[in-house]
C-alpha cells in the first residue's frame, strides 16, 4: 500500500486533473467530428424516393460512424480505468498519455476516408492499424505504473497486471489484426468485426473490476 504521507508537491509529481480534463475533452470533440463526417446526399428526393431509399444510400456510413463511436467510447473507458489507479502523475505519463491522444484524434479522419473509399482494402489497412496504436498506447499507459509504484492508490500485482496486458493484446490488437485481414475477402464483414474490441471489453472488464474513486479513498 503507498504511504500515506507521500505528497503530491513532491518535485516531478503532480495532480492528473488537468491530463484527465484534456483527454474527456479530447474525446468529446473526437465523438463530435466522427457523426458530423456522415455525407448526406444533398440529390435525395424524398418525396420520391422516400426514406428507405435513403437509408439505403447511407447504411455503410452509418455503420461506419456506429463502429468508431463505440470504438472511441471503449478507448475512453479503458483510460479511464487505467488512470483511476493513479494517485499522482509524472512527465513520463503525461507524455504517455499524448501520446495515446494522437491517434486517438485521427479516428474521425480515417473513419471518413472509410466511408469515402469504402471498397478499398488499404483503408481497413490504416483504419486497424490506428487501433492498434491506441492499444500498444493504452498497453504503455497501464505498465508505466510497474516503475512507479509509488503513484498508484494501491498496488497491483504481477498476476493481475499480466491479464489486463493480455486482454489488451486481443482487444484491440488482435481483433484488428483479424479485422483487417478480413477486408480481403469481405469488406462488410471486416467492418463489422471491429465491433468485436467494444463487445470484447464489455465481456472481460478486468481492468476496471476494482475501479476506485480517489475521493472515497480516505474516507
Amino acid at each position: 500500500m503507498p504511504n500515506e504521507s507521500y505528497s503530491l508537491t513532491k518535485k516531478g509529481l503532480f495532480s492528473l486533473e488537468r491530463c484527465n480534463a484534456l483527454t474527456d475533452g479530447v474525446f468529446a470533440i473526437v465523438i463530435t467530428l466522427l457523426v458530423l463526417g456522415i455525407d448526406v446526399p444533398s440529390d435525395h428526393n424524398f418525396s420520391e424516393q422516400g426514406l428507405y431509399a435513403f437509408l439505403e444510400r447511407v447504411w455503410l456510413e452509418l455503420l461506419i460512424y456506429g463502429v468508431s463511436f463505440w470504438l472511441a467510447v471503449t478507448y475512453w473507458l479503458q483510460h479511464t480505468a487505467i488512470m483511476h489507479y493513479y494517485r499522482a502523475g509524472t512527465r513520463s505519463l503525461v507524455w504517455l498519455n499524448l501520446l495515446f491522444l494522437f491517434p486517438v484524434t485521427l479516428l474521425p479522419f480515417v473513419t471518413e476516408l472509410r466511408g469515402t473509399y469504402r471498397y478499398e482494402e488499404l483503408i481497413t489497412v490504416l483504419f486497424g492499424g490506428l487501433q492498434i496504436l491506441i492499444g500498444l498506447a493504452l498497453i504503455a499507459l497501464w505498465n508505466h505504473s510497474k516503475h512507479y509504484p509509488q503513484l498508484l492508490i494501491r498496488p497491483i500485482d504481477d498476476a493481475f497486471r499480466k491479464k489486463v496486458v493480455c486482454r489488451m493484446l486481443i482487444s484491440p490488437i488482435l481483433i484488428s489484426v483479424i479485422a483487417v485481414a478480413l477486408s480481403f475477402i469481405d469488406i462488410h464483414a471486416s467492418a463489422v468485426f471491429f465491433m468485436s474490441i467494444p463487445l470484447y471489453y464489455l465481456s472481460h472488464r478486468d481492468i476496471d473490476q476494482n475501479w476506485i474513486d480517489v475521493r472515497f479513498e480516505d474516507e
